[in-house]
């Protein structure tokens, strides 16, 4: 059992709507592929923290015809779960649409709670009344009704998140907070992992296909500029690189733009500069702070702000050839792979 010490908002925490004080209903709402290895692990801790909440909740699931146990370990957790052959984004938006929750938290299967920070995010989420709230690492929770303000997500497999979160935070009212609410390395300090797609595979040719085909999602998604493709290209990564190639040129053309002047990565940059909350509201002493910052049209002045912003922490900073990375300690030995 967590004690009242460890969270900030413990005292007192009843969730509530607006409709005669009836209890907040939260829909965790996640997508799973042969997850048997960090599904139990990371139900058990957000169930936890949404216990301690004392929230009404709910879990639904979309499942991508996994081969082991994970489908029985949802029903476990008494999750309703229908299982079927789709993308990231096209999963997420069926099983949103089975969800009855006032709010909608999109969780993967393999993050595993910090406990402490994701109570006081979720906590600040719902008290100040925001539609959506983003913490790094792609935890996320938003309102059913702006949900439907933004149409969901795409049916892209790889790169849905960003191309919803443009649409959230520009429609909706938002929070933002570069913490680590969750763990699921090596994604963190790698900036990028094959490890976890290999599951989907079958020899390496299929690998391959799957990559390239998940990097041309990406750069729909994102609706890169070509001189934002061409920092792809400088990076060096093969994979990203066949990517860019298949549609870098056309990424702006045929992605979704929210705004007609800047490609969702960098709208989502600016918009999470624009509505980060008080770090210290979910993370007292500074710590698990991570921030990421790819090299999109403008990229070093939102570095720039980022760290400056962040500098009272004593961050420091990974120089990847394609991305800035900003944290704090403790770093990654914390928070170790599944």
């Amino acid at each position: 059992m967590l004690t009242d010490r460890h969270y900030k908002y413990r005292l007192g925490v009843f969730l509530t709507n607006d409709v005669g004080g009836t209890a907040t209903v939260i829909s965790v709402v996640m997508t799973t592929y042969n997850a048997e290895k960090t599904i139990r692990k990371a139900l058990e801790g957000l169930t936890s923290v949404l216990n301690e909440l004392r929230a009404d909740y709910e879990i639904v699931a979309t499942d991508n015809e996994s081969s082991d146990s994970t489908v029985e370990v949802l029903n476990e957790f008494g999750a309703r779960v229908k299982v079927m052959k789709c993308t990231r984004g096209l999963g997420r938006h069926v099983a949103a649409s089975m969800s009855r929750g006032d709010y909608l938290l999109f969780y993967d299967a393999d993050a595993y709670a910090n406990r402490e920070l994701l109570y006081n995010f979720l906590s600040t989420t719902i008290k100040r009344r925001v539609g959506f709230s983003l913490a790094h690492t792609g935890v996320h929770i938003v309102s059913r009704r702006c949900y439907s303000l933004t149409g969901g997500f795409p049916d892209l497999n790889f790169g849905e998140d960003f191309h919803f979160w443009a649409r959230a935070f520009t429609f909706c009212k938002s929070l933002y907070y570069p913490i680590r609410v969750a763990c699921n390395a090596p994604r963190l300090y790698a900036v990028r992992g094959y490890r976890g797609e290999r599951r989907y595979t079958k020899g390496l040719l299929h690998f391959i296909f799957r990559q390239l085909k998940n990097e041309v999602h990406r750069l729909r998604a994102l609706a890169l500029s070509p001189s934002e493709a061409a920092q792809v290209v400088r990076g060096g990564d093969p994979l990203m690189i066949g990517g860019a190639f298949l549609l870098g040129p056309l990424s702006s053309l045929i992605g979704d733009r929210v705004s007609k002047g800047l490609s969702n990565m960098e709208l989502v940059y600016l918009q999470e500069l624009r509505n980060m909350g008080k770090i210290e509201d979910v993370s007292p002493e500074g710590k698990y702070i991570i921030q990421d910052i790819y090299f999109v049209r403008d990229w070093r002045s939102i570095f720039e702000e980022f760290l400056r912003r962040l500098r009272p922490y004593g961050p420091e900073v990974i120089e990847h050839a394609y991305a800035r990375i900003i944290y704090t300690q403790p770093d990654i030995s914390s928070c170790p792979p599944p």
